[in-house]
C-alpha cells in the first residue's frame, strides 16, 4: 500500500510575522482575551509568548481545513497573533469558532488598534467614575469589561480613575443623613479630583457609569456641573451580551420623544417637577407633599418604561427640553420658588438633571425618593 506523503508546512515569513505583531499590538486576538503575548502573565519574564494561528487550517485535513489551505498558509489574512490558551481553544472546538468568526475577531481587534494608535494620545483618553451605591440591600457591581466596551474608541487614562462606593447606604435615614452622606462621600471627594486631578493630571474629561438612588445620583451630576466635559452611560437591562450592557444603542429616529405639560398652577413659589421616564406618577404617590397652594410641571413620554432609553441622542434631547423647563420655571414663579423633583428616570437621566444645574442661576432645588413600602414620595435630599 503507498504511503499518503503529507505536504511540509510552509515558514511563515518573519516580515509576515512582523506585521502581525505590529496590527495586533502583541495582543491575543481571541474576542476577549487582549493578552499581553511578549511577556508571562503570571511571572512577568519577558519572551515571545504567542502562537500564530490559521484561520482556515494550515492543512487540509487540520482543524477549519479546506482545499484552500495549502495556498494560504502564509497569507497574512488567514493568520491571527494568539495566546497559547486560546490557540488550543479554536483548535480543540472547531464546530464553536467557524472561520468567518475568526475573521471578524481579527478585522476588530486589529481596527481598534489602529484607531487607538492614529490620533494624538489626549483625544481618545477618558477619566472613568464608577458611582456604586447600594439600593437597600442590593448593590449592583458595575461590569469592567461592558464599561470598557461602552467607552470605545476612548481609553481610561489611568488604572485608578474615579470610584465613590458605598455598600451600607441607609436610604431610609432622614433628609439630614442623606444630606451628610452626599457632602461627605460626594461632593468632597469630586471636588478634591477635579481641583488636583488624579495622580496629579488634570481631569479634562469623565466618562461616568452610576447606579444608585436617583436623589444621589442627580446631586454627583450637580457636583460634576458642565465645567468639565462628561460622557454618561446607561445601564440596559434587556441586553443579552453582559459585555454591551453600558453601550448605547442605535440612535432612535425620533426627534420629539417628550411631552412636557403644566397639570396645576399656582402664584405660590413652591413647584414640583414630576420625571415620569421609567414609569408613571400617579398624584397617589406624591399627595402627602402637596397642596392646592402648588405648581405641579411633568415631563414625560408616550409609554414610560425602564427600557424607554436607549440611545444617546434621546439623552441629549431630555437635556434640552429639561433645561429649557427650568428657565420657565424660574421665569414664570422667580428665582425664590423651590422645586422638588419627582423622579422615574433612567439614571443617565438622573446625573443630567444634576449636572445642568447653573450654580448662580437656578432656585433651590431639592429631590424626592419614592419608597415602595409606603407607596409614596418623599422629600430627601437638597441639590443645590
Amino acid at each position: 500500500m503507498a504511503k499518503k506523503i503529507m505536504a511540509k508546512r510552509k515558514s511563515i515569513p518573519d516580515a509576515t510575522k512582523l506585521k502581525l505583531w505590529i496590527k495586533s499590538a502583541g495582543r491575543c486576538e481571541f474576542k476577549g482575551c487582549n493578552t499581553p503575548v511578549w511577556y508571562n502573565g503570571l511571572t512577568l519574564s519577558e519572551g515571545n509568548f504567542a502562537e500564530v494561528a490559521h484561520i482556515i487550517g494550515s492543512s487540509k485535513d487540520g482543524p477549519r481545513g479546506t482545499d484552500q489551505s495549502e495556498e494560504l498558509q502564509l497569507n497574512f489574512c488567514n493568520l491571527m497573533l494568539l495566546c497559547q490558551q486560546c490557540h488550543k481553544e479554536i483548535d480543540d472546538h472547531p464546530e464553536k469558532y467557524p472561520l468567518e468568526l475568526l475573521r471578524t475577531w481579527k478585522q476588530e481587534h486589529e481596527n481598534r488598534i489602529e484607531i487607538q494608535t492614529s490620533y494624538p494620545e489626549d483625544i481618545h483618553k477618558s477619566t472613568l467614575l464608577l458611582f456604586s451605591v447600594n439600593i437597600g440591600d442590593r448593590t449592583v457591581p458595575i461590569n469592567v469589561e461592558a464599561v470598557r466596551n461602552a467607552m470605545f474608541p476612548k481609553f481610561p487614562t489611568d488604572q485608578q480613575g474615579i470610584k465613590i462606593e458605598e455598600k451600607d447606604f441607609d436610604r431610609l435615614g432622614t433628609p439630614e443623613h442623606w444630606q451628610t452622606f452626599a457632602e461627605n462621600k460626594i461632593k468632597r471627594k469630586v471636588s478634591r479630583y477635579l481641583e488636583e486631578g488624579v495622580d496629579d493630571v488634570k481631569v479634562k474629561h469623565i466618562s461616568l457609569f452610576g447606579i444608585g438612588s436617583m436623589p444621589l445620583l442627580m446631586y454627583l451630576g450637580r457636583c460634576i456641573g458642565d465645567t468639565v466635559p462628561t460622557d454618561i452611560y446607561q445601564s440596559h437591562r434587556n441586553i443579552e451580551n453582559t459585555s454591551k450592557t453600558w453601550s448605547w444603542q442605535e440612535e432612535t429616529s425620533v426627534e420629539l420623544p417628550y411631552s412636557i405639560s403644566c397639570e396645576q398652577e399656582s402664584e405660590s413659589g413652591i413647584v414640583f417637577l414630576k420625571l415620569a421616564i421609567s414609569d408613571t406618577i400617579g398624584c397617589d404617590k406624591y399627595q402627602n407633599l402637596v397642596s392646592s397652594n402648588c405648581s405641579i410641571y411633568q415631563i414625560t413620554v408616550h409609554e414610560p418604561s425602564p427600557h424607554f432609553l436607549k440611545s444617546k441622542r434621546q439623552l441629549e434631547i431630555f437635556s434640552y427640553e429639561y433645561r429649557k423647563l427650568l428657565n420657565e420655571i424660574q421665569a414664570k414663579h422667580g428665582k425664590s420658588c423651590k422645586i422638588y423633583i419627582l423622579p422615574a428616570v433612567p439614571v443617565s437621566i438622573a446625573v443630567e438633571c444634576g449636572r445642568v444645574i447653573l450654580p448662580t442661576k437656578d432656585p433651590e432645588i431639592y429631590a424626592c425618593e419614592y419608597y415602595s413600602d409606603k407607596g409614596e414620595f418623599q422629600t430627601v435630599l437638597k441639590v443645590n
